[in-house]
């Protein structure tokens, strides 16, 4: 069992620096991914006609199924074409569809995402911080996040700047419990993150999302703002 354990530890680690690699990984190492082809993209469709509940199911995720495993929970949400890869392209219309409703916390997580990965890069290709992997993981792994702003009084007590715990991901799923809510999203082809108000339960008075690379995401609540989210191995 010792020799078992200690193999499938390698493996891990090995698994886990490739995600890192990823994150600054060059145009020549781009890998192939599986591409959402549903999720409308910059300049190719009227996103004003969708309703934010349209746009996080083409997108992201939707209401989950029963559930099994290691997640302390009755359900998981479920994947967004079985997990398919989003352009920058489609991060970039999410965050244009934030810009005309500023209560599309998802679009806000996008435009964070298309700052940081897809500077110079096609519409058509993955962000920088895409790896193949992350979504074949299993077990418990460490989770952090935090809010960016620096805050008085109430508000300070509400957005705080560094949480930690135990996050719990069964292949291309991601449950956690954090400041007195439950956290239920999915991680795509690319090791992205994708966790939408429907994900947070009970549901927070102003909506809450994480996406981005699984190891660095964009964390946006619409009371704290801009935060981060961060999974490493335990």
């Amino acid at each position: 069992m010792s020799k078992f354990l200690g193999i499938a530890g390698l493996a891990l680690a090995g698994l886990w620096a490739g995600l890192w690699a990823g994150l600054w990984a060059g145009p020549g190492e781009a890998q192939q991914f599986k591409m959402n082809v549903g999720c409308p993209t910059l300049g190719s469709a009227d996103i004003g006609k969708y309703t934010i509940d349209e746009l996080n199911k083409l997108c992201h995720n939707s209401a989950g199924t029963s559930a099994g495993g290691t997640a302390p929970s009755q359900t998981q949400m479920a994947t967004a074409e079985g997990g398919a890869s989003l352009s920058c392209g489609q991060h970039k219309a999410l965050a244009a569809f934030a810009r005309m409703n500023p209560g599309f916390v998802e679009g806000e997580t996008s435009q964070a995402v298309v700052e940081k990965y897809c500077a110079g890069k096609p519409d058509d290709a993955v962000p920088g911080g895409s790896q193949v992997g992350g979504n074949l993981l299993s077990g418990v792994f460490r989770f952090e996040r935090g809010y960016h702003g620096s805050y008085s009084g109430a508000k300070a007590r509400i957005c705080k700047p560094y949480y930690s715990g135990d996050a719990y991901l069964e292949r291309g799923h991601i449950t956690f419990t954090s400041g007195g809510h439950t956290w239920r999203g999915t991680i795509s082809d690319n090791s992205f993150l994708s966790i939408t108000r429907e994900g947070v339960t009970p549901r927070p008075k102003n909506p809450t999302s994480i996406s981005g690379p699984m190891l660095e995401a964009e964390l946006y609540n619409g009371y704290c703002g801009r935060g981060f989210f961060r999974l490493s191995a335990k």
